[in-house]
């Protein structure tokens, strides 16, 4: 009974989203109820995912986004943005300060509505974006590491963003670090980083990961290099090209530590459907392939490890 049962739950799960879910969810948030239709909406937007085939999801996306619900959920500017990609990609630099704003208490973005701010609590609030900042904090625990363990270590950080870790690092501002790269193909990012950390030594560099890739740059040996929202859109072929070529830059004793988004996070569908933010999503044995080829010969250790919401999974892999 209950494989029977189970199956016909997964069945109702992959059946077309009911447009009444999406009439009640728009009526409690008018009506202030915001926490509690949120949470309806993301449980069953991730049950959705999960059960749907890629056809019949990209039907519920459209069903969602034609739904006056839309509307209200787009007075959050988190996930306006996202939808929007005003650089031209979701996961930007300034929306990732939307979320670190919470910790940081920075201003909500100016004009929002009243329901916006309170949807923005929720978004900014939910797991992933805990997760988010639980990875940053874990890479400027890491960064103080490698200055405690390394005289004067030169760090990498590919795809850098606005670099926040660093306002979180004492070895940062006390400036324990021999070079401190930011590389980002984003112009606006680099110049937020240099307005932030160029008085701290913070060097930047403009470049692609095609560029970077291609070896365009020479950007010397490093004893720490990251990436941590970068491999979320990679496919396997690149993301192994570009962990093999990262481990290349090692110094001696040197790791290159990367993160992914774990599969079935709560707000998956989401983040698919009102955010139109669509990542690569890998699993423990997926992580170890990206590092595939790198030649085992040149390998000290591989270690995985999950941040504290486990929505987020790193490898770190040692050269020999």
């Amino acid at each position: 009974m209950k494989g029977s049962n189970g199956t016909a739950s997964a069945g109702l799960l992959a059946e077309p989203l009911n447009p009444e879910l999406l009439d009640g969810v728009a009526t409690r948030l008018q009506a202030g109820l915001v926490m509690e239709a949120l949470n309806e909406l993301f449980t069953t937007l991730q049950a959705k995912r999960l059960a749907m085939g890629e056809g019949r999801w990209l039907e519920t996306v459209a069903a969602c986004l034609r739904h006056p619900l839309r509307e209200l959920l787009h007075q959050d500017p988190l996930t306006y943005r996202a939808y929007m990609k005003p650089r031209g990609y979701a996961g930007d630099a300034e929306m990732l300060d939307y979320i670190y704003g919470r910790e940081e208490q920075w201003a909500i973005p100016p004009g929002t509505t009243a329901l916006g701010k309170e949807v923005f609590e929720y978004t900014t609030g939910s797991s992933a974006s805990e997760a988010v900042r639980a990875r940053r904090g874990f890479l400027a625990d890491f960064i103080d590491r490698a200055a405690q363990e390394v005289r004067r270590p030169h760090l990498l950080a590919v795809a850098a963003g606005h670099l926040r870790e660093a306002s979180l690092t004492a070895a940062v501002r006390r400036r324990r670090l021999g070079r401190f790269v930011a590389l980002d193909a984003d112009p606006l990012s680099l110049q937020e980083v240099e307005r932030c950390y160029g008085a701290y030594g913070v060097e930047t560099v403009p470049a692609s990961i095609r560029q970077l890739l291609s070896c365009q740059f020479a950007l010397g040996q490093f004893d720490l290099i990251y990436a941590t929202g970068l491999y979320d859109y990679l496919h396997l072929p690149a993301a192994r090209r570009l962990t093999h070529a990262l481990f290349q830059m090692l110094r001696p004793g040197g790791r290159v530590l990367v993160a992914n988004f774990l599969p079935g996070i709560e707000a998956v569908g989401y983040m698919e459907s009102y955010m139109d933010w669509r990542l690569i999503y890998r699993t423990r044995r997926d992580m170890l392939d990206i590092a595939d080829e790198i030649p085992q010969a040149q390998i000290r250790d591989m270690r995985l490890f999950t941040e504290e919401n486990e929505n987020i999974i790193f490898l770190q892999v040692t050269r020999r």
